[in-house]
């Protein structure tokens, strides 16, 4: 779950739920007190309303029945029914008196007075027995203390509290209510934020721990994120960034590794053909080449072992501008039949000269195209001839084939000769730089390794790939596509 949809989620749950809960609560309460009650859960509330209104002047209440059951005379005291109705008027209440029919005193505020005739007749109320009545303006709840006179006539006092003026019952009711709407709603609300703290801080203590792992280059540690959510999601991002960070750190070593390996095998070659060239330069300069012919050999050699490093450089010098781009390609749409043809017949003059055979065979259609650099490809292409020639068997005159055809959306090229052939171990290496350098140093055969990884890499350039087969001491077949141009292409 998303954690913008999380917070909203629990955001619903602080505001609504403790709503609900309380409501849930008013509702079984009320029903319960309506049940025990025998009212309806209509009444009820006005009922618990009228019962704390009520319940404000008990104790004035009790006084008056006091009053009645001892002193009766007090009720016709001007002076005592005064002080009682200033008393009451701190509870929003007020006393009236009414001996028979007539009222002899009225103690409520301008607008508060009640309907004389509605109030009820004496012994009417009994037992705390408490009447909602109609005031001028609002309604009122109304008590009745009954009292005797002695010459026989009958007086009530009536304690009146109007409902709607403060209302200190309902506030206290729906006191009650907000307050447990508030309690709810905090331990809602702290539950729900520790359960969602909880989810989200420790995700964030796992991406914190592997920063830390990161910063300090332990890179093995994998953090584990599952969800879809954004915190998870940033983990996920986090592990890929550690996943490409020991990649390129292995690599890094690997390359540190090789670019060692490259070093003492570019030493080792540059220093073969200068030793030779030291020594066969000395033993002219000390006059053991006294002969001409003698010399001749000497200068031949040296000038052999001169041109060997002169292409080793050279070869160095090509890859690196490869491998760092600084060769800029020139390509441009060609036809693929037409060139591999011109190639063909250069070649074919070239190796009868070396007293070597060339077979061609061209089956694309003669209108096939693809992009590339016609140089670079040709370089590819001398190289491996070049391979043929500098590999090949004493025991049996070469013989190169060379084959294009269409393998629909790739153009393949196959050069196969009858030289001494690769080891099934060696072949997986022989596009590596030096790769000779483990094996052919010995051989007597010239050449710096450095070929066939510039091959590869300029197949590679043009969006190709290139591999090769071979038995050892039958043979190799050399392969490699390049992409043909299609109708929708651009160039």
């Amino acid at each position: 779950m998303k954690l913008r949809t999380r917070l909203i989620l629990s955001f619903i749950l602080i505001v609504l739920l403790p709503m609900g809960l309380a409501m849930t609560a008013f509702i079984v309460v009320n029903h319960s007190k309506a049940n025990s009650g025998k009212m309806s859960p209509g009444q009820l509330y006005f009922s618990n309303t009228v019962d704390d209104l009520a319940s404000y002047t008990d104790d004035d209440v009790r006084l008056l029945e006091e009053w009645a059951r001892t002193f009766p005379e007090n009720f016709l005291d001007s002076d005592i029914q005064k002080q009682s109705n200033e008393k009451l008027a701190e509870k929003n209440s007020y006393l009236v008196v009414r001996v028979g029919t007539k009222i002899v005193y009225d103690g409520a505020a301008k607008g508060m007075h009640p309907d004389y005739d509605s109030l009820p007749m004496y012994g009417k109320l009994v037992n705390g027995d408490v009447l909602i009545i109609k005031l001028q303006t609002e309604s009122g709840i109304l008590k009745e203390i009954d009292f005797g006179k002695e010459d026989g006539k009958r007086g009530q006092a009536f304690v009146i509290t109007p409902a709607g003026s403060v209302v200190p019952g309902g506030e206290k009711i729906w006191l009650y209510y907000v307050l447990w709407l508030v309690v709810i709603m905090l331990i809602t609300g702290v539950v729900i934020s520790l359960v969602l703290y909880r989810s989200i801080i420790r995700k964030v203590r796992l991406m914190q721990a592997a920063t830390d792992d990161i910063r300090q280059g332990n890179l093995e540690n994998r953090i584990e994120a599952k969800g879809s959510d954004e915190l998870s999601e940033l983990a996920q991002s986090l592990e890929r960034m550690r996943a490409r960070l020991l990649s390129d750190a292995t690599q890094k070593v690997a390359d540190e590794d090789s670019n060692r390996k490259f070093l003492s095998s570019i030493t080792h070659d540059l220093k073969t053909p200068l030793t030779s060239i030291i020594g066969y330069s000395e033993g002219i300069l000390d006059g053991i080449a006294s002969d001409p012919e003698k010399l001749r050999k000497y200068v031949s050699t040296i000038h052999s072992k001169a041109v060997d490093m002169n292409e080793l450089l050279n070869e160095l010098s090509e890859f690196s501008k490869l491998d760092l781009h600084e060769i800029p390609y020139h390509f441009e749409k060609i036809n693929a039949s037409e060139y591999f043809d011109e190639f063909a017949e250069v070649t074919e003059d070239e190796l009868s000269s070396d007293n070597a055979d060339f077979s061609y065979k061209n089956t694309l259609d003669a209108d096939t195209e693809i992009i590339a650099d016609p140089a670079q490809i040709k370089r590819v292409l001398h190289n491996l001839i070049s391979n043929a020639l500098k590999y090949s068997r004493d025991d049996a005159k070469l013989s190169v084939k060379f084959r294009v055809k269409d393998i629909g959306n790739f153009i393949q090229a196959e050069m196969e000769d009858n030289g001494k052939g690769i080891s099934s171990e060696d072949v997986p290496h022989v596009f590596e730089r030096l790769f000779r350098a483990d094996k052919a140093r010995n051989t007597g055969i010239r050449g710096s390794g450095i070929g066939l990884s510039i091959v590869k890499k300029i197949i590679e350039d043009h969006g190709g790939q290139i591999w090769v087969t071979s038995r050892l001491n039958e043979g190799s077949t050399f392969y490699f596509v390049l992409k043909k141009v299609s109708p929708d292409d651009n160039t």
